[in-house]
């Protein structure tokens, strides 16, 4: 198969696996109305699940495939462009992020060693099912800890009301959300193969291409709803979607991943380089927030710089750090 028709398989998976994980959200939101469950519920979902779909999917296929490696790199260029490319684009548009939210700025240093792990599991090469297992060990101790801030948001989201029209509406959802499921099956299966496929006619390892390419198609939804809620002057919002992805893309997934086929990193190199990116973006955002609760539209554009700066280094170094 010519490289341009697997270029256009590529992007045409990206849209459905954009499109597929939108409308699963808004099954799950449907069914959350129907059922009377709490705003806060319903925001986590959002938050720390619904938004890394793509990402979930990926990694699925990617494992079950035979090339994890290439959803551990799409796990690292995500965490780092949640850090960067969309607290930065929040903070440009918004003109400033004031982070009034307890719970996010409590939660930063937690979230900043959860993503350490998968670094530190696999610093010798493999990240095992053990190691797998460690993860989603601490991610549900991360989960238990975010659920003792519940009375944050204790109201529900609008109930729908039983009968015919809320059965009716039910039954819609439930179709869409096993439709979304079974689209998000095919297109990550067939982006995680094309994009194996591109990655060796780019002489790139499955690592890198994850970490740069894959990456920036899986992190469109937490864009959108980044640039979503700076135009609606709720800047913070975007701070909490994006550090809960990384939360549960270092921890939930990488343990999902791992525990199906465990992960054996080919090119050291690269993965601590892309992991140092990450680390040095992180401590940048905690010094900006570390004594006051703002970011400013100047330091947007650093965090932007950042990722910039990766991406140059990343084509630069390509051929060397293998």
């Amino acid at each position: 198969m010519s490289f341009w028709w697997l270029i256009a398989i590529f992007l045409a998976s990206f849209l459905f696996l954009v499109r597929s994980s939108s409308a699963l959200v808004k099954s799950l939101t449907g069914l959350a109305r129907l059922l009377g469950i709490s705003e806060y519920l319903v925001a986590f979902i959002l938050m720390s699940f619904a938004t890394s779909i793509a990402e979930l999917f990926v990694g699925i296929s990617s494992a079950v495939s035979g090339s994890p490696s290439l959803s551990l790199g799409n796990i690292f260029g995500a965490n780092l462009l949640n850090i960067t490319l969309i607290i930065g684009a929040a903070s440009f548009i918004h003109g400033g992020i004031e982070l009034e939210s307890k719970i996010s700025r409590s939660n930063f240093w937690l979230i900043f060693v959860l993503s350490l792990f998968p670094l530190l599991l696999g610093a010798d090469g493999v990240i095992s099912r053990a190691d797998g297992i460690i993860l989603l060990a601490s991610f549900a101790i991360y989960i238990w800890h975010i659920l003792g801030e519940k009375e944050y948001f204790s109201k529900t989201v609008d109930h729908r009301p039983l009968g015919i029209a809320g059965l009716t509406g039910a039954a819609r959802d439930l179709l869409v959300f096993f439709a979304a499921i079974a689209i998000l099956l095919a297109s990550s299966a067939a982006l995680v193969w094309s994009g194996a496929k591109i990655a060796d006619f780019m002489a790139f390892t499955l690592f890198s291409f994850g970490a740069i390419f894959i990456s920036l198609g899986t992190t469109l939804p937490e864009l959108a709803f980044g640039v979503r809620a700076a135009l609606s002057k709720r800047g913070s919002m975007a701070v909490g979607n994006s550090l809960g992805s990384v939360a549960f893309n270092s921890a939930f997934i990488v343990g999902i991943v791992s525990l199906i086929r465990p992960i054996v990193i080919n090119g050291l190199n690269q993965f601590f380089f892309v992991a140092g990116a990450f680390i040095v973006a992180f401590i940048l955002f905690n010094i900006f927030v570390y004594s006051r609760t703002f970011i400013s539209k100047r330091e947007g554009v650093l965090l932007f710089a950042v990722y910039f700066a990766f991406l140059l280094l990343e084509f630069w170094f390509k051929n060397g750090l293998k």
